[in-house]
């Protein structure tokens, strides 16, 4: 029997005091877990994810200066009722975060034998939260309408009617025919474009994080950079060029080239700027212009996933294009309806139902 074996039962049995043993606080292992998390994960944003959440739901929490020897399976579930109840428009994806923070130290520290911490029936745990007030009702969400997209087209390939943010309003147009993450689209460069091949390489995408000190302290401002990572391994896709992007593509070369514009990004125009927040600054001020109600970048990715949908395109084929791990978040979350769907769907019916009467 191992020694790590020889404690876990003995601290189980109360053989062993796992006072007298090591006592540390849930705080001190979390701050360890955290500072080993931070040297393991590629995608530092997901380390600023985790303090945001720690900050905001345990901060006052009394479970900080518990030693996590003395944590039992029903503090857990208190813990996590008090957090439930205290924020009564959580999640399920925010709730997903809020346990990653209870559990993962813990279950780190048990691991690597420190702290005397017993072991936790996780599935009765989660059996005893109250997950149906976590089903928080979202408002429905429709699809950018044809016209309005039109409408939008229009104004910014024949109106010009941004003049100022002219370049990042052809890239947003781009936008419609690519449905790409709003950091792919800001990180896009003239050489991800092969026109010989006929597609458009993802592979990368402007990042927003901190950096931090050995110990996870934060050092200086927000850093935002370009990467060459995606969100999941799925994301790195290649994307067919329909004409209209080719046609795009060419207005922003023109456009750099009559500026004298000196950068590889396609999202630039005329100053160095957070690409991300320009894009989204631009959007708002465009559907301003255009007098059209505002929309984010989000939504035209999922206007384009319901476009190739309602032609015809097989699901797999539309998740595989917006670089989804599972066609279920497809299914589920980016194939919307038309606010005026109504006549296309008589339509259908009438097609369909064809009853002799």
């Amino acid at each position: 029997m191992t020694e790590r074996e020889w404690l876990s039962i003995g601290l189980e049995k109360g053989i062993i005091d796992a006072q007298e043993y090591e006592e540390i606080s849930f705080l001190e292992a979390y701050r360890e877990w955290f500072v080993m998390k931070m040297n393991c994960v590629k995608k530092k944003q997901s380390i600023d994810r985790i303090e945001v959440t720690f900050n905001k739901y345990f901060a006052n929490a009394k479970v900080l200066e518990m030693p996590i020897s003395s944590i039992s399976d029903g503090d857990i579930i208190k813990i996590l009722h008090w957090i439930i109840y205290s924020y009564p428009h959580m999640t399920l994806k925010e709730f997903a975060k809020v346990m990653q923070v209870m559990k993962s130290p813990l279950v780190y520290m048990r691991d690597i034998g420190r702290g005397g911490v017993p072991l936790h029936d996780w599935e009765m745990i989660k059996r005893n939260i109250p997950m149906e007030k976590l089903e928080v009702k979202r408002d429905k969400e429709n699809a950018i309408p044809m016209q309005v997209v039109e409408h939008i087209l229009d104004c910014v390939l024949n109106g010009h009617i941004y003049p100022v943010k002219y370049n990042t309003s052809l890239l947003l147009c781009m936008h419609f025919y690519l449905g790409l993450r709003v950091g792919e689209l800001a990180s896009l460069t003239f050489d991800d474009f092969d026109l010989e091949r006929n597609v458009v390489k993802i592979y990368k995408t402007e990042s927003k994080y901190y950096e931090r000190s050995e110990d996870g302290s934060k050092l200086g401002v927000m850093v935002y950079r370009v990467v060459d990572s995606t969100k999941t391994v799925y994301s790195v896709r290649e994307i067919p060029l329909v004409p209209e992007v080719k046609l795009i593509l060419q207005m922003i070369r023109d456009r750099h080239s009559e500026c004298g514009y000196d950068t590889p990004y396609l999202c630039y125009d005329g100053q160095d700027t957070i690409k991300v927040k320009s894009l989204d600054r631009t959007l708002r001020k465009l559907c301003k212009l255009c007098d059209v109600r505002y929309f984010n970048t989000h939504l035209i990715r999922k206007t384009f996933a319901t476009m190739l949908h309602d032609n015809g395109v097989p699901t797999r084929a539309i998740s595989d294009l917006l670089g989804h791990s599972d066609i279920a978040t497809t299914e589920n979350s980016y194939i919307l309806s038309y606010a005026d769907k109504y006549e296309q769907y008589l339509g259908y019916m009438r097609g369909a139902l064809k009853f002799t009467l």
